[in-house]
Formats: structure tokens, C-alpha cells, sequence
């Protein structure tokens, strides 16, 4: 079987001008391939090679000149590719170690739309250390690459060690020996020496787990666990996805989990049962599982991917509700979120990779794990149980094998509630706003043989939503009201046939509420930073940050005017009028005998100073105003002010009020 290996990658490279001119383009929905490979694996050697058999019929309306591969084996490699019996040169790629890119190889026929391709492919690779007894295996074959992740079908047979337990993706045919998996993400294969095997079924889907002796007692009560699981999400979400799941020891310590590969999961510190308490192990099984809808049936089309993980987490708190567990791990979840938020972090979700670099903290355990499922469970409380079961379970069955974004996420929310959600999504996955409600006054008065009870809430925090208000009685009753969105202050008014005994903001925790909320961050300590900060400041629902900034701008004193404009309005968003007037007095000083900004600046002094009841002062700025008047108009459209002469003339006779 093995041949002897070229140092660096493959027998085939060419050096000079690339083959061909056609370049790479990928399918939008890219042809489903059939894999047909034949493995063996010799991990005292620490080699990995064989033979596979591509096949797919180019479903486009174009011809394909050129196909990607990519194959992250590592190590001394070689590649034999032929297409019809022609061998086929490979284009780019990296020498030695870990593939770093695909490889490109030109077809020697264009494939047209609705033919059927063959490509036949030999490899062999030292891709991990000799004599390993447990092996984990994802992308050890060439593989047909996209630029993105997708489905395909696979038969595979694997020739191993006889004292190795094997877990793979898909079903061994005793008759045939080979692996059968169809719609799968990847084909993962796990090896383990001298490792005990259970199998069970889940109603048609076989359930093994490979686990060491010292491992057996934790290992049965995970292997229970995934059989109730999955018998619970096929009756829940009308289906389990594949006909195979293999839980597998991942590392030593007990830290949670991960999806191996489709039809594979790894539970961590299998061993160490005694560190954790039971609900961690229950909890771990049933959110691995989630992770073989989401990230493996549906795939994940956006990045930072934290659609895919809200969604499998919301499986595992259906689970853990429904077997009356406890909700520890889910509040644990939010509270990696809402932490962070109190620690000033910046968990805006949507921006591009290159802020993602070098942030100083988890974006993946405080905003795509923690934010992830605390943005899942605001929608489902948002919208209801019964409507957001609708919304969960067509992106379940409509993107089965295809990627789900955000963007298709919320157009199936739209539909399913009739509702425009634009106002969610930037207040949740666009923003660093955060959620806090309190409840600031209550009342109750007997009015004939009925109790009128009013409560007021008001929003603390920057981001606006409906937040569910319950009221509870004497006689044990309960009414549920939710504020609005829209209102800063609600009053709420209940009815009942007992008075009132108590009152709870989302009693049952579905929204991650950040109480208490966060105190002003650090100042920035450079003008850069400062100018940075500035600039990120909304237009309105400022948060505390503006304090740390103006006191930056007291000692670094930067130059630019329009800093110390956007900093007075946000100062003034924020209801720290005294700052604000301190700001734009400080741009006074700076636009000197510039009459558009003297202007706008006397007009904005007036009105603070109205707002702190300084009468006399606000209209001696107005007047100044005036005097600076060139004729032009100053829109601030976020408050619905147009400010131009007959607006200064107006604030001379009535003080300016915020409305």
C-alpha cells in the first residue's frame, strides 16, 4: 500500500506556469459528490493513505474547467490524480506540513452542465505521531473544496489495527465492510487501542460509545443519556438526522465537548467523572447532540458563526426543561455574556474577521456561545413559544444540507410573525447595547369588589425591548403584560380579584438581563484610542462610556472640533448636561470666529442650559446664536429637531424641553 514519500507536497507538482488559464470559480449550490474510499491506517507508522473514487454530475448551467482540493493530512504527502485515466497536474498549494490552501487541477476536458465527472485519487501521508493510541481524523482525505463547507455522500472502507475500537461517520455494511453515510457535512474517523464498545439503538439510529475501563461508569451514563436524547429531539423536532451517533473520550480533562465530525461527538475528562456534577455530563451529551442539527444538517453561513451554536444550545434547554434539570449551564451561558458586558467588552456580533483579531478576551465563550443563545432565547421569548417553534423548525427542514445565515434566519422569523424585525437584529447583533428593565413604582387600590394594581418600569439600559411583566396575587393567580418597546417608561395596569403581592421582570430568565449594569470603562490613554472611541459613539442610547471619554478629553485635550461636538450630543443623549455644556463651551472655544459652528454651538449651550434651569444663561446663548445667524439650517433628524433662526427664535420665548 504505502509508497515511498517525496518530502513536501505530492509526486505531481509542477514548477514553472500554472496549467491552464481557467480560473477557479464555486458554485453557488455546488454538485453533491460520492465518495467511495478505500483507507488504511497504520498508526504505529503514524501514516494514513488509499485510494478514493470522486464522483459528481456538474449540476450548474456552466462548464467547469477547474476544481479545488483540499486535503489537511500534513506531513510527507503524495498525490496521484487522474480524470479518465489522464493524470492531472496539481497547481499551488504549500511544501511540507499542514496544507495551507488548496490545491488546483485543470480538467483535461471542460465538464458540462448535466455530465458526470470521475476522478481517481491515490494518497498517502504521515499526518500524526507513530505509535499513537487514540487517533481523531477529520479532513484526512482530498476533498473536493468549495470555499465553504457542504454536503456530500460517502462509502468508505477502513482498514485498521485489530486491537483499535473504530468510530466513523455513517453505518458499517458487515457484507461489504464499508461505511455508508448519505448528506453528510464530513466524514470523520476515530481510533482508539484497547478501548471497550457500547451499542444501543434509538429507535432506528445505533448508538455506540468507545470508552476506556477506568471511564465505564460515566460512559454508560452518557451513552443513556444520548439514546434519551435523541429519542426526545425526534419527538420534538420531528427528526433525527442521521442513522448513527458515536460518543468518543476527547481530552483528558473535563471541560465539555465538541462535534467531531457528522455522526461524532467527543465528551471531555471521561475519566474524572467525580469533578463535575451530574447536569454537566447530562447537559454536555444533549448539547453535542443539538450540534448534529446545527453545524451538521444545517450548515452555517456566516462568520462569527453564533446562529448555529444559539440554535443547537436552544435544543439542549428544550431537553433539560423537559426532564426537569436543572438550567444551571444555561444561566451559566448568558452569564458569560452579561459578565462581559459588565466588564465594558465589546460584544457587538456582526463585524468583519479582522476585528476579531487581537480583541483580549473569548469572543467565542462571551459573544458566539454566551450572546449566541442569549439572542435565540430573547427571539423566543420575543415571539412566543408556538411562533418561534414554527421559525425553528422550517429553518430545520428548509436548510437541511445548506447554509443558514442571519439574514435568511430573520426572513423566516418575518414571515412566521408577521412582524419587521430589523429593530431586533440591530439592537442584538449590531450593537453593544445591552438589556435592563427595573420595575420603579407599584400600586394597588380596591375599586369596588376588584384590586387595580399599576406598575411602572422603566428602561436603565440602552437597548429597547419588550420585556415580559409578570403580576402576581394573594389568592396565587398571576398576569403576564409586556412593556413596549418604543416607551422609556411604561405603566402597566392589572386587574384582579386579589391584591397584589409581587411583581418579576422575565421571572422564567429567558432574557439575559445585565443587572447590575456596568460602570464607566477605563479612559483611553492615547488621542488615537480617544478619537477611536469618540467616533464609535452612537447617536443615541449612550452608554456609560461617554463619562470615560469626556474625562480623557480633560487631560489628552484633543483639537478637533467635531470630537467635542459629537461628544456634547452624546453627553446630552445621555442626560449629563452639565458635561455636555462643558463640551460644546470647549468647542466655543475652538471654532473660533467660524460662524456655522459658533452658531450651532450657542444654540446646543442654550439648550442645556434651559435643561439645567438656567433660564437667563440659555437665552443670553441664544441671542448669541442670533447674532451668528448666517441663514443656514442644522438637521439633528435622530431627534427630529430642524435648528435654524426661527427655531432660536422660538427657544428665546419658550424654553427648550426634551420631549
Amino acid at each position: 500500500m504505502w509508497k515511498h514519500a517525496i518530502p513536501g507536497l505530492a509526486l505531481c507538482m509542477l514548477a514553472g506556469p500554472a496549467f491552464g488559464q481557467t480560473p477557479y470559480w464555486a458554485a453557488a449550490d455546488p454538485p453533491r459528490a460520492h465518495y467511495e474510499i478505500d483507507v488504511e491506517i497504520d498508526p504505529a507508522a503514524g501514516r494514513i493513505g488509499g485510494a478514493e473514487t470522486v464522483r459528481f454530475t456538474n449540476t450548474t448551467r456552466w462548464p467547469i474547467h477547474r476544481l479545488a482540493l483540499q486535503w489537511l493530512a500534513g506531513g510527507d504527502r503524495e498525490l496521484e490524480i487522474s480524470v479518465a485515466g489522464t493524470p492531472v497536474p496539481l497547481i499551488g498549494g504549500s511544501g511540507g506540513g499542514r496544507a495551507t490552501e488548496p490545491l488546483l487541477l485543470d480538467l483535461p476536458d471542460a465538464l458540462p452542465p448535466g455530465a458526470e465527472l470521475v476522478v481517481e485519487i491515490e494518497f498517502d501521508s504521515r499526518s500524526f505521531d507513530p505509535g499513537a493510541e487514540k487517533l481523531t481524523l477529520t479532513w484526512w482525505h482530498p476533498r473536493l473544496s468549495w470555499g465553504f463547507r457542504v454536503h456530500d455522500d460517502f462509502d468508505v472502507r477502513i482498514r485498521a489495527p485489530a486491537d483499535y475500537a473504530v468510530a466513523a461517520t455513517g453505518r458499517l455494511d458487515d457484507e461489504s465492510g464499508y461505511y455508508h453515510a448519505e448528506d453528510v457535512r464530513s466524514f470523520g474517523i476515530f481510533l482508539a487501542k484497547d478501548h471497550l464498545v457500547a451499542e444501543s439503538f434509538a429507535g432506528d439510529v445505533l448508538v455506540r460509545s468507545i470508552f476506556t475501563s477506568e471511564a465505564e461508569e460515566l460512559a454508560n451514563i452518557l451513552h443513556a443519556t444520548a439514546v434519551d436524547v435523541i429519542d426526545f429531539y425526534r419527538q420534538r423536532f420531528g427528526l433525527y438526522p442521521y442513522d448513527n451517533l458515536t460518543i468518543v473520550p476527547g481530552m483528558d480533562r473535563p471541560a465539555g465537548g465538541y462535534p467531531v465530525a457528522t455522526g461524532i461527538v467527543a465528551i471531555h475528562g471521561q475519566e474524572r467523572m467525580d469533578e463535575r456534577p451530574e447536569i454537566h455530563w447530562l447537559w454536555i451529551t444533549a448539547h453535542e447532540i443539538g450540534h448534529q442539527y446545527w453545524g451538521e444538517y444545517v450548515l452555517e453561513k456566516d462568520n462569527p458563526a453564533w446562529l448555529w451554536i444559539g440554535m443547537g444550545i436552544y435544543a439542549d434547554r428544550e431537553y433539560v426543561r423537559a426532564r426537569n434539570l436543572s438550567l444551571e449551564k444555561h444561566e451559566g451561558l448568558m452569564s458569560r455574556y452579561t459578565d462581559g458586558v459588565r466588564g465594558n467588552l465589546d460584544t457587538t456580533v456582526d463585524r468583519p474577521p479582522e476585528q476579531l483579531v487581537g480583541l483580549g478576551f473569548s469572543f467565542n465563550n462571551v459573544v458566539i456561545h454566551g450572546k449566541g443563545f442569549s439572542i435565540i432565547s430573547a427571539l423566543d421569548n420575543l415571539l412566543g413559544d408556538e411562533t418561534f417553534d414554527r421559525v425553528y423548525l422550517r429553518c430545520l427542514n428548509e436548510f437541511a444540507g445548506r447554509r443558514l445565515g442571519a439574514a435568511e434566519f430573520r426572513k423566516i422569523a418575518e414571515e412566521e410573525s408577521g412582524q419587521d424585525l430589523g429593530w431586533f437584529f440591530d439592537e442584538w447583533v449590531r450593537s453593544n447595547r445591552y438589556l435592563l428593565y427595573e420595575v420603579t413604582s407599584r400600586a394597588s387600590a380596591r375599586v369596588g369588589d376588584r384590586h387595580v394594581s399599576e406598575v411602572t418600569v422603566e428602561r436603565v439600559g440602552p437597548m429597547k425591548m419588550p420585556v415580559p411583566v409578570v403580576a402576581y396575587f394573594e389568592d396565587g393567580t398571576s398576569q403576564v403584560q409586556f412593556t413596549d418597546r418604543l416607551l422609556g417608561v411604561n405603566v402597566l395596569r392589572f386587574e384582579s380579584s386579589a391584591p397584589l403581592a409581587d411583581v418579576s421582570i422575565d421571572p422564567d430568565g429567558e432574557l439575559a438581563v445585565v443587572d447590575p449594569p456596568p460602570g464607566p470603562p477605563e479612559p483611553p490613554t492615547t488621542l488615537e484610542e480617544l478619537e477611536a472611541g469618540i467616533r464609535a459613539l452612537p447617536w443615541t442610547d449612550v452608554g456609560p462610556e461617554v463619562l470615560s471619554l469626556f474625562e480623557a478629553v480633560k487631560i489628552l485635550k484633543p483639537s478637533e472640533p467635531y470630537l467635542y461636538f459629537k461628544l456634547g450630543l452624546a453627553l446630552y443623549d445621555a442626560e449629563h448636561y452639565a458635561d455636555a455644556l462643558e463640551a460644546f463651551r470647549a468647542l466655543a472655544a475652538l471654532a473660533g470666529e467660524d460662524p456655522g459652528m459658533s452658531f450651532i454651538t450657542a444654540v446646543w449651550q442654550g439648550h442645556v442650559l434651559d435643561l439645567l434651569g438656567r433660564r437667563d444663561e440659555a437665552v443670553k446663548a441664544y441671542r448669541e446664536a442670533l447674532e451668528r445667524d448666517t441663514g443656514g439650517t442644522h438637521r439633528h433628524d435622530q431627534y427630529g429637531m430642524v435648528i435654524n433662526r426661527a427655531w432660536v427664535e422660538r427657544r428665546i420665548e419658550e424654553p427648550f424641553t426634551r420631549r
